[in-house]
C-alpha cells in the first residue's frame, strides 16, 4: 500500500491531465493500493469543488466512485460515509463534517466558531 497525495486523486477523477490520469489508472490496474488519509480527503474536497467547480453531489459521487474502484483504500470508510451524509444534508463544509465525524469516533465533541458547522450533531458553538 502507498499513500496518494491529493493531486493523484484529482487527476484520476477530473482527468484534466490525461497522461497523469492514465498513470494512476495503470498503477491501480497493476495491483497497487492507494491509501487515502483524512488530510488528503479534506483537501480533495476543496480542490475539486473550488478549482474544478464540482457540486456537493458531484463530490459525493466522486468519493463513492473511489469506494467502488479497486485500488483505493480510505482511512475509515464508516467515518467518510457519515461525513458525506452530513455534508449532503447540512450547510457545513465537507472538512467540518469530516473533522466532526473523526472526533465523534474518538468520543469527543468539537467546539467551533463556525455557525454552520455548529449545527452538526457533535459540534458546539463557542460563544
Amino acid at each position: 500500500m502507498i499513500a496518494a497525495d491529493t493531486n493523484i486523486l484529482a487527476r484520476f477523477l477530473v482527468r484534466d491531465v490525461e497522461e497523469q490520469a492514465r498513470k494512476v489508472k495503470e498503477l491501480v490496474d497493476n495491483g497497487a493500493i492507494l491509501y487515502i488519509n483524512e488530510v488528503v480527503l479534506s483537501e480533495l474536497s476543496w480542490v475539486i469543488q473550488k478549482m474544478y467547480g464540482y457540486t456537493k453531489e458531484e463530490f459525493v459521487w466522486a468519493i463513492d466512485f473511489l469506494f467502488e474502484t479497486e485500488g483505493f483504500y480510505f482511512f475509515d470508510q464508516v467515518i467518510v460515509k457519515r461525513a458525506l451524509s452530513d455534508f449532503l444534508n447540512t450547510t457545513a463544509d465537507f472538512s467540518d463534517c469530516l473533522i466532526n465525524q473523526i472526533n465523534i469516533n474518538q468520543g469527543v465533541e468539537t467546539i467551533t466558531f463556525d455557525k454552520k458547522a455548529s449545527k452538526l450533531k457533535g459540534m458546539q458553538l463557542l460563544k
